[in-house]
């Protein structure tokens, strides 16, 4: 089976960030919890990165975004050539169309 690289932009590590830290003012425990699983589903898209759908929103189907679920939130990355790039970690309520252009 084909192994991906993983790449994490600036973005997606700034958002990753500001997630655990808005969850550390209510829970420490939940923050390091949330990290660990937003973590391991980052990683598992080293493999079959393409399970995941395409987004709904045309112009960015066009670019080949695909968005993986995390509890409440969900990450939004491209495939290109054998590199998976996580581009955004959105909470799943926002309006993820203008934070992503």
């Amino acid at each position: 089976m084909e192994k991906y690289k993983v790449k994490i932009y600036p973005k997606a590590q700034r958002d990753l960030k500001e997630i655990v830290d808005y969850l550390n003012t209510l829970s420490p425990q939940s923050a390091l919890e949330y990290y660990d699983i937003i973590i391991e589903r980052i990683e598992s898209l080293s493999e079959m990165p393409k399970r995941c759908a395409l987004v709904k929103d045309v112009s960015l189907r066009a670019k080949g975004y695909r968005f993986a679920t995390v509890k409440n939130y969900i990450v939004f990355y491209c495939i290109q050539n054998n590199e998976v790039q996580i581009r955004r970690i959105i909470y799943n309520k926002h309006n993820y169309g203008n934070l992503l252009f």
